[in-house]
């Protein structure tokens, strides 16, 4: 097998484990919608990191803090960046 079947197969491994991954057509928002949207889920899975933010924003339990992420992950980060230049 040659090293770039090799590499495309490694790709599509990797595409499947990692959906945010894209390709060489995606683009820069697309990219920087799926970092936001993994972020905000990481946060909101860990029960620590869940704990340290609703210390860190003063909220009444975690279940606020968690679905106030939760609701962040599903906005449009382009919609969010039009209202935020307006």
């Amino acid at each position: 097998m040659s090293d770039k079947q090799r590499q495309q197969q490694l790709f599509q491994v990797m595409k499947q484990k990692h959906l945010g991954l894209g390709t060489e057509g995606t683009t820069s928002d697309e990219w920087l919608t799926h970092v936001h949207r993994d972020t905000y889920y990481s946060l909101a899975s860990h029960n620590a990191m869940l704990e340290y933010l609703a210390l860190a924003q003063n909220d009444q339990s975690k279940r606020i803090t968690e679905l106030r992420l939760l609701e962040r992950m599903s906005q449009d980060l382009s919609n969010k960046r039009k209202q935020d230049e307006a």
